[in-house]
């Protein structure tokens, strides 16, 4: 019998030119907490990241560093890997494209798009940019000034010279002219479809405000893109003319599908879901994707180009797609000419993989741009896990050490308290639900503001001098209230979140919830046997002068 109950989220694979940077770490955290609630919620997750190799700028970098392309898309793949596994980003599956199952894969689908009618052979010639690897018109450029290092918007009252140059405003270099013969995709056949497709579906894109300039964007009318490079001797060579290679989108975006065929899981029986397991269930079938998180430079080939390439091959569409903004460091975007990228792994061992947690997730809307602030990262932290968390758990750790003969409390909870506590669940799993995780832990620190108000109303610490069996009862509000939030904040800081459980007395705990097992834990009613402080759960950091 087949497994129904699965979830399968994407982050998009990295160019592989470049180490990951705070921008690429935002995105593989919100995927690797979406996939820790589902799976700590009973499902059957499948996650899936990569690297995206086959492209002329991987091989353009290797050149530059004297390097074999298979030796040094081999030494990159296996950095992106050292900043997600230092990270502890859980995947299950890294892909890269020049796998052969993924070559296999895409010259499958595109031979069933060509024999549909829906790939055609014509001459192109349109500016391209290597960095974006995707082709330009005139309203995608800015004009840049050499000499002031300045860009402004294209117009025809401007005149183009040896100082004034039309250049990419992501890349600031003047796109390629390229003229070839190549094969395109009728992506205009599909207009009727996406635009039904887009109404039936108002959920598609997250957050909304992108999906409704997709939407007009389709309406403008689609144009035909190319397919393939006869120039490029690098990558998929295309089924019915060897003699040109896939464009690069139309080979990477079919990389989510690799991952979910039996070839792929019997090759590399991915951590989570080994072959034995798959075929034992009858073959999981993870397709179509219930989520993508995608950054907003790529929205265009995921909201648009994606789904008619599915639709022509005959695929499912993927239920969702999240998109993020973009970063910038002093409100310059990131930029290797300008050395202002934020390493994730060394900003995490300065002050803490948490602390950037909390703050890339807590601190604005995803899908919205941001300016990363170290100051307030710090800020954030300390007010949040430094002073909030950590001071009511070390209260009730205190506070019940001191009571005779008491490291055990156990009580049943009055009905307003437990009310509180199952509105606050069922608000943080709504938000996660709708993949909002700065109103989960919105949520989430709000209950705290609450535990802290209850435990200053009720002054454990004054009552213990007289009343030990009422200030058990208080603690034991506190300490319940702690673990539910610990259940749920275990989605963003699972190793912390079990040090909590550990502190509280509580056994297990990790390996209950990796099997699925958060309802259960919400619902039981506990015993928590102190025993010890133990080191601090969250130390404060001194914002540096």
């Amino acid at each position: 019998m087949k497994y129904k109950n699965t979830f399968f989220i994407t982050t998009p694979i990295y160019y592989t030119n470049w180490i990951p940077h705070i921008g690429h770490a935002y995105s593989s955290l919100i995927a690797d907490s979406i996939a820790r609630y589902n799976r700590i919620s009973g499902k059957k997750v499948k996650f899936s990241t990569g690297v995206d190799e086959n492209s002329q700028k991987a091989l353009d970098k290797a050149e530059e560093q004297g390097m074999e392309i298979d030796k040094y898309l081999d030494m990159m793949a296996e950095k992106h890997k050292l900043v997600w596994d230092w990270l502890k980003i859980e995947y299950t599956d890294f892909i890269r494209t020049t796998d052969s199952i993924h070559h296999k894969l895409v010259k499958e689908v595109m031979q069933k798009s060509f024999d549909n009618w829906d790939i055609y052979e014509g001459e192109y010639e349109w500016m391209y940019c290597v960095g974006c690897e995707s082709f330009k018109k005139d309203e995608d450029l800015v004009y840049l000034n050499k000499e002031q290092n300045v860009t402004f918007p294209i117009s025809d009252k401007v005149k183009v010279n040896d100082n004034i140059i039309k250049v990419c405003p992501d890349h600031l270099k003047t796109p390629d002219t390229i003229k070839e013969k190549n094969y395109f995709f009728k992506l205009s056949k599909y207009q009727k479809f996406l635009e039904e497709f887009y109404e039936e579906n108002p959920e598609f894109i997250q957050p909304s405000d992108r999906f409704n300039e997709v939407k007009a964007f389709v309406k403008r009318w689609l144009e035909d893109f190319s397919i393939s490079r006869e120039t490029n001797k690098f990558g998929i060579k295309l089924p019915f003319d060897e003699s040109q290679v896939s464009y690069v989108w139309y080979d990477a975006l079919f990389n989510y599908v690799t991952v979910t065929t039996p070839e792929w899981e019997e090759k590399y029986n991915s951590p989570l879901q080994g072959w034995d397991a798959w075929k034992a269930e009858g073959g999981i079938n993870f397709w179509p994707a219930d989520l993508h998180v995608v950054g907003k430079d790529i929205i265009r080939f995921h909201w648009i180009y994606w789904p008619a390439m599915l639709k022509s091959a005959g695929y499912e569409m993927p239920k969702n797609i999240l998109t993020t903004g973009f970063f910038t460091v002093d409100w310059q975007k990131i930029s290797k000419s300008l050395w202002n990228a934020i390493d994730p792994v060394e900003f995490s061992e300065k002050y803490s993989k948490d602390l950037l947690t909390l703050y890339l997730l807590s601190s604005f809307n995803i899908g919205q741009d941001w300016d990363f602030d170290t100051k307030q990262a710090v800020l954030t932290y300390n007010a949040k896990l430094a002073n909030n968390l950590w001071n009511l758990l070390n209260r009730v750790v205190v506070l019940s050490l001191k009571l005779e003969n008491s490291w055990i409390l156990d009580y049943t909870l009055d009905k307003e308290i437990n009310f509180n506590k199952n509105k606050y669940n069922l608000e943080f799993s709504k938000n996660l639900a709708n993949f909002n995780l700065k109103n989960s832990l919105d949520e989430s620190f709000k209950f705290l503001d609450e535990i802290n108000n209850y435990t200053t109303e009720k002054e454990p610490w004054k009552v213990i001098k007289e009343d030990e069996e009422k200030t058990r009862e208080i603690l034991y509000a506190i300490a319940e209230w702690l673990r539910q939030v610990a259940l749920n904040l275990y989605v963003f800081f699972p190793e912390k979140m079990s040090e909590l459980f550990d502190k509280l007395g509580l056994e297990k705990y990790k390996e209950r919830l990796e099997n699925g097992e958060l309802e259960d834990l919400r619902k039981e009613k506990v015993v928590f046997k102190i025993t010890e402080k133990g080191k601090n759960l969250y130390e404060r950091f001194d914002l540096e002068k």
